[in-house]
């Protein structure tokens, strides 16, 4: 279940009154807590109504349903450190102990923020599509590339094709020749694949599965995916030292399938992994 406050840091299309709702919310979690709709509504200068409006654009049932949520998604949210700047987590001048030290807490405030934005209920999804597809293709960039090959290289130790391509053309081809038994993995933290627009036009013709994997604030434009995983979304686009974060998150994601999809049949795929691992050693000795 994706952390209530992460819902509430992300959430787009709301008026000006759900606004001053959220922003009361996220300045004052403890106090929000022991209030009631009435005097949340007194304390935001808003109507009941606008409440009720805010719950139901993040789906929960009312505000209690909502008051219990944020009550779950309170401890780890606090433990988030506002200290951390994800673009720039090293300064100039600072020791090699200070630089470590800075990239650490960016990776653990990072795999906190990705675990906080995880949605089971979309996980199982995912995974069953996983099970059920005759074909997995993942489509992504230079950048994410070696972590694509990385997913793919531990589906197939466990006997599952998944297919990587580098190029335009053969993305393009593998699209065009996609089916509504296959699914899509488009990783894309705000679009920036090449061919991302043309593509999704053609596995939405091919009515083709998509699991879209992105920061929380990029939408596709021609094509609403099935299934939808997001990054940490902290690092400017480009305003930064370097992918620290969105690296880190990305891997997190693709391990995360891996391991649930692995978990659905544990001792068969354990049992294929180390039969393909010992095979795989035992040739190479022999050449």
């Amino acid at each position: 279940m994706i952390n209530m406050f992460v819902k509430l840091e992300n959430i787009q299309n709301i008026t000006e009154s759900e606004n001053k709702i959220v922003q009361y919310i996220l300045t004052h979690p403890d106090t929000v807590m022991a209030m009631s709709i009435k005097e949340l509504s007194e304390a935001c200068y808003v109507s009941t109504s606008a409440i009720y409006r805010l719950c139901d654009k993040l789906g929960v049932d009312g505000y209690n349903d909502f008051k219990v949520r944020l009550s779950h998604s309170l401890s780890e949210y606090t433990q988030k450190k506002e200290t951390v700047d994800y673009n720039f987590p090293f300064k100039e001048n600072q020791t090699q102990y200070q630089v470590l030290s800075s990239l650490k807490e960016n990776y653990e405030q990072t795999l906190l923020s990705t675990f906080d934005l995880f949605e089971t209920d979309e996980i199982r999804k995912v995974v069953s599509k996983m099970e059920k597809a005759k074909h997995i293709t993942v489509y992504t960039s230079a950048n994410n590339i070696f972590f694509a090959q990385s997913f793919k290289m531990q589906m197939q130790e466990i006997g599952v094709r998944v297919d990587v391509p580098y190029d335009e053309y053969e993305q393009r081809l593998l699209a065009t020749t996609s089916g509504p038994d296959d699914l899509a993995i488009i990783i894309s933290y705000e679009g920036r694949l090449i061919n991302i627009d043309l593509i999704s036009d053609l596995l939405k013709r091919n009515k083709t599965a998509v699991l879209l994997i992105s920061s929380c604030d990029y939408k596709m434009k021609n094509l609403v995916p099935d299934y939808h995983i997001y990054m940490s979304s902290y690092e400017h686009k480009y305003m930064k030292v370097a992918n620290f974060s969105t690296r880190l998150s990305l891997l997190y994601i693709l391990d995360g399938l891996y391991s649930c999809y692995f978990e659905k049949d544990y001792k068969n795929n354990l049992e294929k992994k180390i039969e393909y691992a010992r095979l795989s050693a035992v040739n190479k000795y022999e050449e």
